[in-house]
């Protein structure tokens, strides 16, 4: 049976329907996108959706995650970093659970991320429309570029408005079999408010047809700023 998912653009599947305006600017301060403020608070919507055409499956998961910049810690290097713990929300027990702890950081022009131990170029100071980075030159792993788009003066995420949110495509891949796309979106002094994530397997080059694969997407719905 034909699965019918949401391949439509990340911004109209989270963003009210109205249109919203998109700009080509230049900032010379897109640190201030990073969100790194101890006592920040950030709340999360998060879906999970995993197919498997072969037993018909398809679940979706709903559930809502957290993150808190606890603290600052000067690392080996004497490079200050914040300490970011996560939560997801347990319903059974009606209190938040922990889930990881990482680090982030500014270095050489670059806000950073070190989750699992591999460190990731998420954004690049300051932000110019189009340009790219290549995310991986502080790890192992295989070269992938990061790309900016558009700027939104404003952008609403079903109930939450946020102001001055750039825009970063992190992949774009499609075969006759392969999907393959994930975006994030920054807000300034919030940091990470919306994430698109799929990786599919699709059948004779229809996205609209899914033979196996994930999905995640997450919007912010709330936010704590630190004192």
């Amino acid at each position: 049976m034909k699965y019918i998912i949401y391949i439509v653009a990340i911004v109209f599947f989270f963003v009210a329907c109205k249109k919203q305006e998109q700009k080509i600017v230049s900032y010379t301060k897109s640190d201030d996108y990073s969100g790194l403020k101890v006592g920040n608070v950030s709340y999360y919507k998060v879906r999970y959706i995993l197919h498997d055409a072969q037993v018909d499956r398809h679940d979706t998961i709903d559930f809502k995650m957290k993150s808190l910049i606890e603290d600052t810690f000067r690392d080996n290097t004497g490079n200050l970093r914040y300490k970011i713990h996560r939560f997801r929300w347990n319903d059974t027990i009606a209190s938040w659970v922990n889930l990881k702890v990482f680090s982030a950081f500014i270095k050489n022009q670059y806000y950073v991320e070190n989750e699992d131990n591999i460190l990731k170029k998420k954004l690049s100071i300051p932000y110019v429309y189009n340009f790219a980075w290549n995310s991986d030159s502080y790890n192992v792993n295989d070269t992938m570029y990061f790309r900016y788009g558009y700027f939104y003066p404003s952008l609403e995420i079903k109930e939450f408005k946020v102001d001055s949110v750039i825009h970063v495509k992190q992949q774009f891949y499609q075969t006759y079999v392969d999907l393959k796309r994930k975006n994030e979106f920054f807000a300034k002094n919030k940091g990470l408010v919306i994430r698109s994530y799929k990786d599919l397997k699709i059948k004779k080059g229809d996205t609209t047809n899914v033979d196996k694969g994930e999905e995640w997407f997450l919007y912010m719905y709330q936010f704590e700023l630190g004192k």
